[in-house]
């Protein structure tokens, strides 16, 4: 008798990997049916979840893999055959029972499936389980997604804290913010009349300078450079929201989509219920109410967290005695705001010693390597050169160079800080938002005569919010911080390893970029390069002040959304 022996390259072809499927058995028509109908396929070892699959379930099954032999569709089966097994046993409900044959024929049915009771029955009973696998492992693979509308852009940050997070938030960029934006928080109901004329105030300023910016930006541009009438328009719009932003309160709301991992939903929805702002506490309890209605099992043990209470109090107490030096509030962008506060030492050999190491057979110790190119700097050239050098336009530069560390303390308007915080790799650490730093002037405000009025009018603004900031900090300190302009100077630390220095210098300096950030990320460059020159070498910074970067943006824009036929005018 011969028997056939297939060789891993053979599995290769036939599974994707280098063994047989973990599945002994064939599939019923009904089996085939369900799992095809949540899985990508079934006679292969890679598969994916299809859009049926709810997350929350899919989590329970890969906890399986910690506990199991079986590959993750016998998993998904065996909690029908194991629901069957409960109900002759008299332990589960025959109302509560799923069964193949019944998922199968709702499935075949096609037009106005509705699996959800289905699908609830099965989680529900494969929640008991969970404890197996490890509660909190679980979570990773589960993930909840919010839309977050109507939130005051002062506790956006807050929100945005969970750095195991993506978020989309409304532009400054392209859309018009009016009055109906605008709250008075709850907390500060005492100040109601006085946070509503300065609401006001600063909205009249922000409309009336509008169409002074857009004349003025209009000017600038060459309409014969462009190639179509709506890449003007577009380009125009934005440069003029970039300047004018400059008005907003932090009071005016906006909106955001959210998505974490349930794991760090679970710990940043409890430090959301346990700030002290009435807004945060708010939106942190709506939270856990609507996540529990997706993921009742991975969110049970959220609450408010008395540490994150106590934490607070008791550094409070601490500030009180400090005698510290006043910061003198200002004008205009400071001579130092951007600092290296740190960087971790030679720099250059360490990451080029990172590349040589992460290439090597595997005998000689990182150390070593440090050694050579600190005694030999051409080594390091080499070695950059040989695995730098060749990036593509697209092409990140690579893991090793992720060695070492680099904090800047950063002083920059609060609507660049709304930017730059989007870097999810990065520490950041804001200090508490306020209006007694002094305030930027937006591009060319500060320069041109045609636009003094625009000037005078942030001047006039930033006294108003100073006045009453000041009032509010004596009666509600953490309240204080919606009281505040975009253009007010917010204080930040900022750290990064060299890979993602590279990344947002590349990202941030292109001149399609906001002007704020767009300078304070080239401050940054100027200010590391003399610590790694061989490094920065391969950074594509563009130290340039120009503006044709935003117009080749909206004209690409233009052409991408006349290709998939939709209305160029459009911007949402």
């Amino acid at each position: 008798m011969w028997v056939v022996i297939i060789k891993e390259a053979e599995y290769l072809s036939k599974t994707g990997t280098c063994a047989q499927t973990l599945e002994q058995r064939e599939y019923t028509d009904d089996e085939r049916v369900v799992l095809l109908h949540f899985f990508t396929n079934i006679d292969k070892n890679i598969y994916a979840a299809t859009d049926a699959m709810p997350n929350c379930l899919w989590a329970l099954l890969e906890g399986g893999y910690s506990r199991s032999q079986l590959s993750m569709r016998m998993r998904f089966l065996q909690i029908f055959e194991e629901m069957e097994q409960e109900c002759e046993k008299g332990i589960l409900s025959k109302e509560d029972l799923v069964t193949i044959k019944d998922m199968a024929e709702q499935i075949r049915q096609k037009s106005g499936i509705n699996l959800s009771f289905f699908l609830e029955k099965a989680e529900k009973f494969m929640r008991k389980w969970a404890v197996q696998y490890g509660h909190d492992s679980l979570k990773d693979s589960d993930i909840l997604r919010f839309a977050i509308e109507n939130v005051s852009q002062a506790i956006i940050p807050f929100i945005e804290e969970a750095r195991l997070g993506a978020y989309q938030e409304k532009s400054t960029r392209y859309v018009e913010f009016s009055r109906e934006h605008l709250i008075v928080p709850p907390d500060l109901k005492k100040f109601e009349k006085e946070i509503k004329k300065w609401n006001d105030f600063l909205m009249t300023q922000y409309e009336e300078s509008m169409p002074i910016v857009n004349a003025f930006i209009q000017k600038r541009l060459d309409p014969k450079s462009f190639k179509s009438e709506a890449a003007l328009k577009r380009t125009v719009d934005a440069k003029t929201f970039d300047v004018v932003r400059y008005f907003l309160p932090a009071t005016m709301l906006t909106s955001l989509g959210v998505v974490w991992p349930t794991r760090e939903a679970e710990r940043h929805i409890s430090r959301l219920m346990s700030f002290p702002q009435e807004e945060v506490q708010s939106v942190g309890r709506l939270l856990l109410e609507e996540g529990m209605k997706v993921s009742p099992g991975l969110l049970r043990h959220v609450a408010i967290n008395e540490y994150h209470v106590l934490q607070q109090d008791a550094i409070t107490k601490i500030q009180k005695k400090l005698k510290l030096k006043k910061t003198e509030c200002s004008a205009g962008r400071n001579n130092d705001a951007v600092k290296l506060v740190s960087i971790s030492s030679h720099m250059d050999a360490r990451i080029a010693a990172s590349i040589l190491f992460r290439n090597d057979s595997g005998t000689n110790e990182y150390k070593e390597y440090v050694k050579c190119c600190i005694d030999d700097p051409t080594l390091v050239t080499k070695t950059f050169d040989a695995f730098i050098q060749n990036r593509g336009k697209f092409d990140s530069f690579p893991m090793a160079s992720e060695t070492g560390n680099m904090l800047f303390e950063i002083c920059v308007d609060f609507g660049a800080y709304r930017d730059i915080k989007r870097h999810r790799r990065n520490l950041f650490l804001h200090a508490p938002f306020t209006a007694l730093q002094g305030y930027e002037f937006p591009e060319y405000v500060n320069e041109e005569p045609e636009l003094i009025d625009v000037k005078n009018k942030m001047a006039l603004c930033n006294e108003k919010t100073i006045a009453l900031h000041t009032k509010i900090v004596k009666k509600k300190k953490h309240c204080s911080m919606y009281i505040i302009m975009f253009a007010h100077k917010q204080r930040m630390l900022w750290q990064m390893d060299p890979r993602q220095f590279a990344y947002v210098v590349e990202l941030r300096t292109t001149p399609a970029g906001h002007h704020s950030y767009r300078t304070i990320c080239q401050q940054m460059f100027r200010v590391a390069e003399p610590h790694m020159p061989e490094f920065c070498k391969h950074i594509r910074v563009d130290m340039s002040s120009g503006e044709e970067g935003r117009k080749k943006q909206e004209e690409k824009t233009v052409e991408k959304i006349k290709a998939l036929g939709g209305n160029v005018e459009r911007v949402s």
